[in-house]
């Protein structure tokens, strides 16, 4: 492939060169464009053919230092207007082309051509393009690496690339507007730092109320305990047991509703041990007389056992007393993930579901269900099949996660 610079330099002015090829042929009118060789861009057949006329070469170093409008291929010009993204390319020091997609970043209103030939140093000391000198100054650094800068109330972030070329060096900016991606980001940091706000202050809440509850509530069991199984009064015999029972089932209840706490704020930590799902679920539902329709030979799963064989024995017995069929429980494994379903009776109510007054008392089995699920990074959650709703426990086979 011969050197079309070379050869249009021993040529004398005005001379065409026409070279054909693809990427070698391509190099060769990089370069040409960056030295000042005016030219035109053809096609022959499917191989593209690139003809160049020589410049006058009374000037060649000015012709170097400046290039003008249309040295560059025009084919990369076209490329560079038309696409959304803002780019600058640079020969040598000096802008060869701008988009008006970057001009657009600064809020330039001149003609993208107003700038070809204009140093870079000089650029980037005036308005508005001052504004991003950090910018301009990392076409000196490593290439690739991101720069951001703030022009008024906008954010752009640019990346500088270097360009196959022989001399002088292409360096290409592509450039984009941030702000809204900014501002995004922004809002969500405070939404979760509310979010994070509402969690700690539901847990203080929490401790509080528990707090106040089991005071009165271990005086009043105390009492309870004392007090003789008989009175001779037929009313108060009976109503005492009453009493008694209903003040075990609070404290059962706080119990649990500190547990569930804990578990959620990371305060009780979750075990991280091998363990196989089918055999887990088969222990659980042997239990309730239920059976298990799994995958034969599946892999072992990673988590607390313990704790999830008690979120299971839960939730058959609270789909159980909501009229769910809990005879059957079933696992599949779907990529990295175990789906368990029981099978919730028709027409169920997912927004009040084991918190009816005919739950049977299981109230608490779903909270405990999310907190010990999402601690293992699964979900909870009723999805339908064919118009049957289903109580689903989707278990991800890696370990719990540590808040």
């Amino acid at each position: 492939m011969p050197d079309l610079v070379s050869s249009a330099l021993q040529v004398q002015a005005p001379a065409t060169l026409s070279i054909d090829g693809g990427f070698g042929a391509w190099r060769a009118l990089t370069r040409a464009a960056t030295s000042g060789i005016r030219g035109s861009l053809s096609y022959s057949g499917v191989s593209p053919r690139l003809s160049w006329t020589l410049m006058d070469r009374e000037q060649p170093e000015q012709a170097l230092r400046q290039p003008p409008a249309g040295t560059l291929p025009p084919v990369v010009e076209a490329l560079t207007q038309a696409v959304d993204l803002g780019i600058a390319i640079v020969a040598d020091g000096v802008v060869a082309t701008v988009n008006r997609a970057f001009l657009g970043l600064f809020g330039a209103q001149q003609a993208w051509n107003t700038l070809v030939g204009e140093p870079v140093a000089t650029l980037s000391e005036r308005e508005p393009f001052c504004a991003a000198a950090s910018l301009w100054a990392a076409r000196h650094d490593g290439y690739g690496r991101r720069h951001r800068c703030t022009v008024g109330d906008r954010v752009i972030e640019g990346r500088w690339h270097a360009l196959p070329s022989d001399d002088p060096p292409l360096l290409a900016v592509i450039a984009r507007d941030l702000t809204n991606e900014v501002r995004v980001r922004g809002r969500l940091r405070q939404h979760n730092r509310a979010l994070a706000e509402l969690v700690a202050t539901k847990t203080e809440l929490v401790s509080a109320l528990l707090h106040e509850l089991r005071t009165p509530l271990t005086s009043a069991l105390g009492i309870v305990d004392l007090l003789p199984e008989g009175s001779g009064d037929p009313l108060l015999d009976e109503a005492l047991p009453m009493v008694a029972r209903s003040l075990h089932r609070i404290n059962d209840i706080t119990t649990q509703i500190a547990a569930i706490s804990g578990i959620e704020s990371g305060a009780v930590p979750m075990e991280q041990r091998q363990f196989d799902v089918p055999a887990l679920l088969a222990e659980v539902a042997a239990a309730h007389g239920a059976t298990v329709r799994a995958q034969a030979s599946a892999p072992i799963a990673v988590g607390d056992r313990a704790r999830l064989g008690e979120v299971f024995n839960r939730l058959i017995a609270a789909v159980r007393a909501v009229g769910g069929s809990a005879d059957e429980i079933a696992a599949e494994l779907l990529d990295d993930r175990w789906r368990i379903a029981l099978k919730l009776p028709p027409q169920q109510a997912t927004d009040r579901l084991f918190t009816a007054a005919d739950s049977g008392g299981n109230a608490t089995a779903l909270m405990l269900a999310r907190a010990v699920v999402g601690r293992h990074g699964g979900t909870v959650g009723v999805e339908t099949v064919t118009g049957t709703p289903y109580l689903v426990v989707r278990l991800p086979r890696g370990g719990p996660s540590q808040p």
